[in-house]
């Protein structure tokens, strides 16, 4: 399988047992730290439709930070069933699943529950609402025109401006 060759991965040999037990490195992708739980949600406020870009920044923090970013990018593509690396990519994948839908609403939620992957849902999410809205741009292009410091400090001026810009 392509992308494992260099990745640090611990076997050891189970005499007692007869089999070879394998297990992923806690530096890999696909390695699930004991402390990770279903419940952990990654953003203050779930996504619902508003402020994309906020939301999905805040995401890529916390799975890069979870070493995860590799999951909804597909740099760590599926590996086949057959692969000793296949149950540690699907609970991973199980696992960024359930961080990503709870960190959206219910109805948004609800609309990518039918994909089996983290990567078919981040692309899904960013199809829908990672494209520019044309007409949302030229009215922000028109409030960055008209605005003006006007009786307002230059700390406010500057955060009207910069959250105009973001």
């Amino acid at each position: 399988m392509s992308g494992t060759s260099s990745i640090s991965v611990n076997t050891t040999s189970m005499s007692t047992e007869g089999f070879t037990s394998f297990s992923v490195d806690q530096s890999h992708p696909f390695y699930v730290h004991p402390s990770d739980s279903p419940g952990i949600q990654l953003t203050v406020l779930p996504f619902d439709g508003n402020d994309f870009v906020s939301w999905r920044k805040s995401m890529l923090i916390s799975l890069s930070a979870k070493n995860k970013l590799a999951i909804i990018t597909g740099r760590s593509p599926k590996p086949v069933p057959e692969s000793p690396y296949y149950p540690y990519w699907e609970r991973c994948n199980d696992m960024v699943i359930v961080w990503i839908t709870n960190s959206l609403s219910r109805n948004i939620a609800m609309s990518v529950i039918g994909f089996n992957t983290a990567q078919e849902i981040w692309e899904d999410l960013n199809e829908r609402f990672g494209q520019t809205n044309g007409s949302k741009y030229i009215q922000l292009q028109r409030e960055l025109a008209s605005t003006s410091q006007g009786s307002s400090d230059i700390a406010t001026y500057f955060m009207k401006l910069r959250g105009l810009w973001d």
